[in-house]
């Protein structure tokens, strides 16, 4: 992301079609020019639900939200073909993530979920109480959790951001334990990274359901 306020999206989860590669196309971050916005390091990008479209396949002209797991490539609207991986594998091309910033970025989303701003495939009513703040929210504490140097109380960040943030990544409510089942990565190199939900067998949900549905980060604390 070389420009400022670009769109910048976070994976997005939906049912997969077939093991390991989906066709999707980036339409916009939700909201257009109305998303939320975060100042990172140096540069504001907009930040929040990022809207893609399958384009082949079975599911082929539905449309699924998602969050971006990579800050160092921008979002194009070009038609790709996404390689679903371990979340630990990400980004792709570049150094993997591990497994401790997976579990980080696991425990953000699971929190959100907690906190009923999204459901477990990464989908959200769109007519709740300040949704384009919540996504943004919910952008800003991945980015937090793959390095990003966020800066929710800077002045080219939207208004309204931060306090969801807090509430978010609270000391007091926060899980980092929290685990979501099927969260993966799809992966292109030359599309940003996002974030995507690979459902479990029927049986599965029924043992496992939410790992331990709360939230799991590192200590992604106020910089």
């Amino acid at each position: 992301m070389k420009t400022g306020l670009m769109m910048i999206v976070l994976a997005g989860m939906a049912p997969v079609a077939m093991a390991d590669l989906i066709d999707a196309r980036y339409l916009q971050v939700a909201g257009g020019n109305s998303a939320a916005k975060l100042r990172v390091g140096g540069q504001t990008f907009y930040a929040g639900h990022m809207v893609h479209r399958y384009e082949g396949g079975l599911r082929a002209g539905e449309q699924f939200m998602t969050f971006c797991i990579e800050l160092d490539e921008a979002a194009s609207s070009t038609r790709a073909m996404y390689q679903i991986v371990d979340l630990a594998q990400a980004p792709m091309p570049g150094a993997p993530y591990g497994q401790a910033i997976a579990d980080q970025i696991n425990a953000v989303v699971a929190n959100a979920v907690t906190l009923g701003w999204i459901d477990r495939r990464l989908q959200a009513d769109a007519s709740q109480q300040d949704y384009l703040l919540k996504m943004g929210a919910i952008q800003a504490a991945i980015w937090e959790a793959i390095g990003g140097d966020i800066r929710v109380n800077a002045s080219q960040t939207t208004s309204g951001l931060a306090q969801y943030y807090n509430t978010l990544m609270s000391e007091q409510t926060f899980n980092p334990d929290a685990r979501i089942g099927g969260l993966k990565a799809m992966v292109n190199s030359g599309q940003q990274d996002m974030l995507y939900v690979v459902p479990l067998p029927p049986a599965a949900f029924a043992g496992l359901g939410m790992l331990g549905l709360g939230l799991g980060v590192r200590t992604l604390r106020r910089r």
